[in-house]
């Protein structure tokens, strides 16, 4: 549930934010967050040939994905405007 809005919080939503931070907080490469939301990635001729799963390269993004949600990995917020 999301604590600001009281809303309940969707699959979907989290996958998408999951994609969104993949690709601009992270230098994890976009076919590897595609394969773990378990998409298909490429032609046909790319799927016959490719068939490694990546395991442990997935389980270093989702391990840091697991860190950023629970805050171990902070993100950057620059206030506009704040004087110091």
């Amino acid at each position: 549930m999301d604590a600001r809005t009281k809303e309940q919080a969707v699959p979907h939503g989290v996958r998408s934010c999951f994609r969104t931070w993949v690709t601009e907080r992270t230098a994890f490469d976009g076919d590897l967050a595609e394969y773990a939301l378990a998409h298909m990635v490429g032609s046909k001729v790319r799927q016959a040939y490719d068939r490694s799963d990546q395991v442990e390269k997935r389980r270093t993004m989702m391990d840091a994905w697991g860190r950023f949600l629970m805050g171990e990995i902070a993100a950057k917020v620059i206030r506009i405007g704040a004087t110091q």
